[in-house]
């Protein structure tokens, strides 16, 4: 089953149903291990695209930047490409979509301020787009106030699951008024806490992957690896050799792999 085609179908349709013949992605390029930006820049009508750390001390390497793109969907040859590249990035970085009725300069510009943001005085990059915890930013780590900020331009954002499940999370989208600009996402010590949790768990499940056969599915076997993590540092279990261990003591002893994975996303 070509689960990629399904879902980009799906897309094609929602958004053919709000009125709107393109849709826009984020491109991680760090995820992919290439740059799509030679390829962006032979297409013919062009291909609206910006780096997304645009005005930001990271856009002096541009080959390494999360690109959005806006994709017109009545370009038979710009709608194959998306095809292709969604299902080349889909093992390392699959693409996070969605639907905006803002002009592509302003929901560029909106998004590159989502990502500037700081911890304890420091400025740092957000990686909202990261389709592996995404989910995860609105259940676990935002405030209201800041889920706002990402849910602000955008109609619904769209990926496919570790399973290759296609999931919907449905934002704001209302016009932008003359004066509104986006708030910086400043992150409290425990939101921190929460992401380097999310991070601990990709790569433990990476390089210490659990036991076999524990889990229904990837997503129910990140869940239980999350809370796990949660967990241990609230116990004070920081340092790797020790965490990783207990985080997979914790999940057998408290039989957290039979939760269901409860993401707060909906099936597209």
């Amino acid at each position: 089953m070509d689960n990629i085609k399904i879902w980009l179908d799906k897309i094609h349709l929602t958004c053919q149903q709000i009125g709107h013949n393109y849709v826009d992605m984020i491109i991680d390029q760090c995820g992919v291990n290439f740059s799509v930006i030679p390829a962006l820049s032979g297409f013919s009508p062009a291909i609206k695209w910006q780096s997304l750390y645009q005005g930001l001390p990271e856009n002096i390497y541009p080959d390494d930047a999360p690109l959005l793109v806006r994709i017109e969907l009545e370009d038979a040859q710009q709608v194959q490409w998306l095809y292709a590249l969604a299902r080349e990035a889909v093992a390392t970085a699959p693409l996070l979509v969605l639907g905006s009725s803002w002009r592509f300069e302003v929901l560029a510009e909106w998004l590159s301020r989502c990502i500037d943001a700081q911890h304890e005085g420091r400025a740092g990059i957000f990686r909202f787009w990261d389709t592996r915890i995404f989910s995860y930013l609105f259940t676990h780590v935002l405030s209201d106030e800041q889920q706002s900020q990402l849910h602000r331009p955008t109609l619904f954002w769209s990926w496919l699951d570790r399973d290759e499940a296609p999931v919907l999370l449905e934002g704001n989208g209302a016009a932008l008024d003359e004066e509104e600009l986006s708030e910086q996402i400043i992150f409290t010590d425990n939101q921190f806490e929460s992401l380097m949790c999310l991070c601990d768990a990709k790569q433990l499940l990476v390089y210490q992957p659990l036991p076999k056969n524990l889990f229904m599915n990837r997503e129910s076997e990140f869940s239980a690896c999350f809370k796990a993590m949660l967990a241990a540092t609230k116990e004070g279990v920081l340092f790797e050799d020790k965490r990783n261990e207990w985080v997979a003591e914790y999940i057998l002893k408290n039989k957290i792999y039979s939760d269901e994975c409860s993401s707060g996303v909906n099936n597209l």
